[in-house]
């Protein structure tokens, strides 16, 4: 019996606010990002192969989504104690009233990578 392996991959751009204002700029680096990306399928091996699925775009907005910078290292995280989580970022979790990624939370941390 064959069972079926879903990948999710993210890759994060950060720009300037005024480089995405309007649809122009969206279209812009949407289409600079899928350029660099691989084609429709990516072969394994001689027997497998990794087949495109699915696409999605998230404009990240701090003020609204559970989201934001690691106060320590800066990367982008989502606190996983919080609603909302958003999966494709790093797991995170506050401490101390800081947003911390996994690699940032202390040790002990249920989050901590």
């Amino acid at each position: 019996m064959k069972k079926a392996i879903l990948y999710k991959i993210s890759y994060l751009v950060e720009v300037d606010e005024e480089e995405v204002s309007d649809h122009k700029g969206k279209e812009k680096f949407w289409k600079l990002a899928w350029g660099k990306l691989p084609e429709q399928e990516i072969v394994l091996d001689d027997q497998h192969k990794a087949e495109w699925q699915s696409t999605s775009t998230i404009y990240l907005d701090p003020l609204t989504m559970n989201c934001g910078q690691c106060a320590k290292c800066h990367g982008w995280t989502t606190d996983r104690e919080k609603p909302d989580p958003i999966r494709g970022l790093s797991n995170g979790a506050t401490v101390n009233g800081e947003l911390l990624c996994d690699e940032c939370l202390p040790e002990h941390h249920p989050w901590a990578f």
